[in-house]
């Protein structure tokens, strides 16, 4: 109980789409375990056993899921990104970051106050996925009213890419 990354429950609530309870794992454990001083991370949340590797690697992954997280042959971008991250001026660029089916780039701009919200994705590699699944959060929590490039679940506010030649371009507008 005292080491939490040896409880997988963060990828549970990822697979599911359960962002909040994502985010509260996430950030609590990193905020709990995270060495101020020295930049390393302890291995428990009584600070005893610092400088450990395996900590630091396992707050990379969930990164790494939080941002991009291969499914079988799917493919899924900004699964439990905060909100914050879309405000308007923000983007989110993934620019080579290396996956299962390659290198994948992806450029996201907000412009809230224009009322759109783009993206750009590009896989480089020789298999590119069979479906991507890109979430962009308002981050109000509007809905989007229109969306080009995809098809649209307001729900889970995700877009399922139409891809081209592992090539997609979406526009949500709110």
């Amino acid at each position: 109980l005292s080491q939490p990354y040896y409880s997988r429950h963060d990828f549970a609530h990822i697979r599911r789409g359960e962002v909040k309870a994502f985010l509260k794992a996430y950030y609590n454990q990193m905020t709990a375990l995270h060495d101020r001083e020295t930049y390393t991370w302890w291995e428990h949340y009584y600070h005893a056993s610092e400088h450990k590797t395996h900590e630091e690697a396992w707050f990379l992954m969930q990164t790494r899921w939080m941002l991009y997280l291969e499914d079988g042959d799917s493919l899924r971008l900004l699964g439990a990104v905060p909100r914050k991250w879309l405000e308007n001026g923000e983007s989110i660029t993934l620019d080579g970051v290396k996956s299962y089916f390659g290198p994948l780039h992806l450029q996201v701009n907000s412009e809230t106050e224009k009322g759109i919200i783009t993206a750009e994705f590009r896989c480089a590699g020789k298999n590119p996925p069979r479906e991507v699944f890109l979430r962009l959060p308002h981050p109000e929590g509007v809905r989007a009213a229109a969306c080009e490039g995809g098809v649209y679940a307001p729900s889970v506010e995700t877009v399922r890419l139409s891809l081209r030649g592992g090539r997609a371009k979406v526009t949500l507008r709110f």
